[in-house]
């Protein structure tokens, strides 16, 4: 767990840094960085048996969310992926923000998606009250094979 927050924070530093127009890196006072970690467990309302994990990186600066998500095990087929509201325990919320991932193939590994969006405002408040989670779709899943709820650094 360490490792992937370490992991980004270094992203975001360095997305930031990339953004600046200076020589110096200058992290934003309002950057906000959420992380989740993607696995079979997390999802609902029935836990799915994978072996496939993944994590994912979400920062808010302004009102642009940016995210990368990772897939760190071997997965098949991912079709779909987004961040979701949360809704009732052990239920599947709405999706809020649609990352329209390429498609893979079986054993992809890697950067799945990547990419940024100016979404409506209610879900920079739905995830900053820990409300939401990122969940990638794939062919032998498609309500959803890796989960993870969006944790604020």
């Amino acid at each position: 767990m360490r490792v992937s927050r370490a992991f980004a924070v270094f992203a975001a530093v360095g997305l930031v840094g990339v953004a600046c127009s200076d020589n110096g890196v200058t992290i934003p006072a309002d950057l906000e960085v959420y992380t989740a970690t993607l696995n079979g467990a997390n999802e609902a309302p029935t836990a799915v048996t994978t072996t496939a994990t993944g994590h994912a990186t979400v920062t808010i600066l302004g009102n642009v969310v940016t995210w990368k998500v990772v897939i760190d095990t071997p997965i098949d087929s991912i079709i779909l992926g987004h961040i979701h509201r949360h809704a009732a325990d052990s239920v599947a919320g709405n999706v809020q923000v649609n990352f329209a991932p390429p498609a893979t193939g079986v054993g992809f590994k890697g950067t799945a998606t990547q990419g940024s969006a100016v979404p409506v405002d209610s879900i920079l408040g739905i995830i900053r009250a820990g409300r939401s989670y990122v969940n990638i779709h794939t062919k032998k899943n498609p309500a959803g094979e890796i989960r993870g709820t969006l944790v604020k650094l």
